[in-house]
């Protein structure tokens, strides 16, 4: 492992000598040091209308954006001491600069993430915030809620994030904001809000490369008096770099708006995402490659009335969301169709009677159903189906006290008509040291998460899913954030631990029966921005993670015991980068790595540290070329046993960029 780490540095370090030949230009501070801001700090500012339209598009945007800790606006003098190092903002500058085209890319480089694939494009991926299940994350688009599927959590493989404005990343319990399934945290990618759009605008992109790849994405922006459309797309088809992993994945979002009033806006939000994906398996298992072949259709469709005043606003919405996956030429002959529908009825009221207060109330009402057809029946691929809906107030203060203070503190109840309900709540206090450009804060909330498809679609039909209990978290951590070099450079040092109870596992003998157990995660979570000058910036997030099981069996650890280390999350985890920038072009290299891994109790995965290489040259204001090499130097590894990563991959392609 140590040999690894010393390549990492060594190789992120590379790039510092050119230090030199880097242009200064206008000050635009980057979202990894400062997360209030708008633009990347690598985005060139070309004279062109064109770029600088688009330029002025994504800020207007992120400045309308609530933030994802608060549901709120918040006043940018309040912004630095509410969003601590627990979220991570994503900008769309820095999405398309570094070239991140799918949700994983962006989880694969945050401090205290981790993501483990069964395969590559397309594949099976598990999403570990600070430790804890991959069902314990909400993802949302634009603030509504996009369908979990049977196994508590939108697939990341399928979500598409080269189109977006941004997306943040908050860590730690939040179901007092975000009610249940949010044990571990919440993201939110941000799409172009119609109601913002200034100007008419469109945006392509084209990409093809190693593996029979080939990438498309186009957003449309329209603004016809009160009146507004935004329109983004994308398609990927690719074969992976393994036998019969085809993957093709497209999808939609809209949004259009009307403004009815002065501040007062109606607009419709939809999303499609339509998916298929080849199956091979292992390649330990003596059938590999398989036959499976999964079908996914994901839908959401959401109305919205949103009112806005000086010192207060409201919004109300409900979303319809429906998730399908159809898995076919299964080898254990259970071809069958999951389907999952969701209704969501909220309203938020915020009232701010001065610049250091801001009061949230909230209700919300939220309906789930499930069910499960057998397309080959058979005894043990039996039909199933269940639904449940819960009721919900929450309260949030938002507060800037005395002495640099801030307090973030809320609460709230839900009231379930199947399990049992409950009582949430989140505290966060920080204070600023202005003088030494130095943030101490410290946070506990708690979470919890319903039974969902997953717990109860397969249980003995003997068994009352009622009787299972939610599973349940308790969050804390603290730490500092210090600032240096004019506030562009940056250090932040986080400790944590969660403890979980009540997780819904599966009985290992019997395989229909639920096991409960309980499991504790505790680390530490650094990151370090280096920006000498404003048109170079070098980057790196270290993570250490103890995560243990304290009580049960858990069987999604194969079989793992009180004591055993949960299996599938690295202890060590590391990534890091290098970005520098000229008058018309921008190159940068990445770093990531995970080590001490376990895929089961008693088989350790071996350390890997894997490079990437991009770059672009803007040959007009409208056309920017575009590569990226991934995997530099071939590496040979995987991040679950039998299951390779992909090996050295070329990818080239072309941006261009229209307006008035």
């Amino acid at each position: 492992m140590n040999r690894d780490l010393l390549i990492c540095f060594i190789f992120s370090a590379a790039l510092l000598p050119f230090t030199p030949a880097i242009r200064a230009q206008e000050q635009v501070t980057s979202t990894l040091v400062d997360e209030v801001a708008t633009l990347d700090v690598t985005t060139i500012e070309s004279s062109g209308p064109v770029r600088s339209l688009i330029i002025r598009q994504e800020a207007v945007q992120q400045f309308y954006t609530p933030s994802i800790a608060t549901k709120t606006l918040l006043p940018v003098e309040k912004t630095e001491t509410t969003l601590l190092p627990a979220v991570d903002t994503i900008s769309g500058a820095e999405i398309r600069t570094f070239q991140r085209y799918d949700l994983g890319d962006i989880l694969s480089q945050t401090a205290g993430v981790s993501l483990v694939e069964a395969g590559q494009m397309g594949a099976q991926t598990s999403l570990f915030i600070r430790g804890m299940e991959s069902n314990h994350t909400v993802v949302l688009l634009n603030g509504r809620r996009l369908p979990p599927g049977l196994a508590g959590i939108y697939q990341l493989e399928y979500l598409d994030v080269s189109t977006l404005e941004s997306v943040q990343i908050t860590k730690g319990a939040a179901s007092s904001l975000y009610g249940s399934d949010a044990l571990a945290g919440v993201i939110d990618m941000r799409s172009t809000d119609a109601r913002y759009i200034e100007e008419n605008t469109l945006s392509s992109f084209i990409e093809a490369g190693s593996f029979s790849t080939f990438r498309t994405g186009h957003k449309l922006t329209l603004k016809d008096g009160p009146v507004a459309i935004a329109l983004d797309t994308s398609i990927l088809e690719t074969a992976n770099d393994r036998l019969s992993s085809d993957f093709e994945n497209g999808l939609i979002r809209g949004n259009v708006a009307i403004e009815l009033g002065d501040g007062v806006h109606f607009d419709v939000l939809g999303y499609i995402q339509d998916s298929f994906l080849e199956v091979p398996g292992s390649s330990l298992s003596a059938g590999f490659p398989e036959e499976q072949i999964n079908k996914n259709l994901s839908t959401l469709f959401s109305p919205r009335f949103t009112m806005t005043r000086d010192d207060w606003d409201f919004s109300t919405s409900y979303s319809h969301t429906t998730n399908e996956l159809e898995a076919t030429k299964d080898a254990f002959f259970s071809d069958n169709l999951l389907e999952q529908t969701g209704h969501e009825l909220e309203a938020v009221f915020n009232y701010r009677p001065t610049d250091e207060a801001t009061w949230t109330l909230g209700a919300g009402y939220y309906g789930y159903e499930f069910e499960r057809t057998p397309i080959i029946p058979g005894p043990f691929n039996l039909p199933s189906e269940f639904k449940f809906s819960y009721a919900s107030v929450f309260a949030q203060a938002d507060l800037k006290l005395p002495g640099n203070f801030q307090l973030l503190t809320s609460g709230r109840f839900d009231e379930h008509d199947s399990f049992t309900s409950k009582g949430t709540y989140s505290a966060q206090l920080s204070r600023e040291i202005e003088a030494t450009g130095t943030t101490l804060f410290a946070k506990s909330s708690t979470g919890y998460k319903a039974p969902s498809g997953q717990d109860f679609i397969f249980l003995a039909p003997n068994i009352d899913p009622t009787t299972l209990q939610p599973e349940e978290s308790l969050t804390w951590e603290i730490g500092a954030r210090q600032t240096f070099f004019n506030e562009r450079s940056s250090v932040a040092l986080t400790y944590f631990q969660a403890d979980v109870d009540n997780l819904i596992d599966v009985d290992p003998f019997t395989f229909v029966d639920p096991a409960i157990v309980d499991t504790e995660t505790s680390g530490l979570e650094l990151e370090f921005v280096y920006s000498p000058v404003e048109n170079l910036r070098f980057y790196t997030n270290a993570t250490w993670l103890d995560a243990i099981i304290t009580d049960g069996q858990y069987l999604g650890g194969f079989g793992g015991n009180p004591g055993d280390r949960l299996t599938r999350r690295p202890e060590y985890s590391l990534a890091g980068g290098v970005i520098v920038s000229g008058d018309t072009w921008k190159l940068g290299a990445e770093i990531r790595g995970a080590y001490e891994r376990l895929d089961a109790p008693n088989f350790s995965l071996d350390d890997y540290t894997v490079a990437r290489l991009f770059g672009s040259v803007a040959l007009t204001d409208n056309v920017e070329l575009c590569g990226r090499l991934e995997n530099v130097f071939d590496l040979d590894y995987e991040n679950t046993s039998g299951f390779e990563a992909a090996g050295f991959g070329v990818f080239g392609g072309v941006r261009m960029v229209f307006g008035p």
